[in-house]
């Protein structure tokens, strides 16, 4: 490698040090900045096996009237899955999980595990993971009952429905 060549790489990786030594510099600054306490601050939580979102304001009580993206760093970590975002007239503090919402987390429908009918929790479509086996063998369902359940497209409203429909489908395999 030339001595030009060395010099321009040496350069380079100079200039990104630097722009990185300011970037930090300057984020650190920000960070202690007091939030105006006119600033909305909002959490978002998204649930990727559903796909849903919850949004909601939060009412952060502020030490001595003051407010900082440090203090909503500590409040809220990153080790948590938090991310912590300022945007003109609000801080969003953001995650994601892998999981349901609570709505989608109470619902349940009917789908299979292996060769046997099986209670998934999530609205119909969407696998949040088995909650149990029946006894009942899908070759057992009628036709209509048993694409649906290969599906994961038998929908049920509550346990109460969901106990009334395997109670008539025992009855009707016997």
């Amino acid at each position: 490698m030339g001595k030009k060549k060395y010099q321009a790489v040496l350069y380079l990786i100079l200039l990104v040090a630097v722009a990185g030594g300011f970037r930090l510099l300057y984020q650190g600054i920000l960070s202690r900045r007091t939030i105006p306490p006119e600033t909305k601050i909002f959490s978002r939580t998204f649930y990727s096996l559903c796909g849903h979102e919850n949004r909601a304001t939060l009412n952060i009580p502020r030490k001595g009237g003051k407010l900082t993206l440090q203090d909503l760093c500590s409040l809220y970590p990153a080790r948590d899955g938090w991310r912590v975002r300022y945007a003109g007239k609000e801080v969003e503090i953001s995650r994601t999980k892998n999981a349901l919402c609570p709505s989608c987390r109470k619902k349940t429908h009917l789908g299979r595990k292996g060769d046997f009918l099986a209670v998934i929790r999530g609205p119909a479509g969407v696998d949040g993971g088995i909650i149990r086996a029946t006894a009942i063998r899908l070759s057992d369902l009628p036709l209509t009952v048993r694409i649906k359940a290969q599906k994961g497209e038998l929908d049920l409203p509550d346990e109460k429905a969901l106990l009334q429909i395997l109670d008539s489908l025992e009855e009707n395999t016997d």
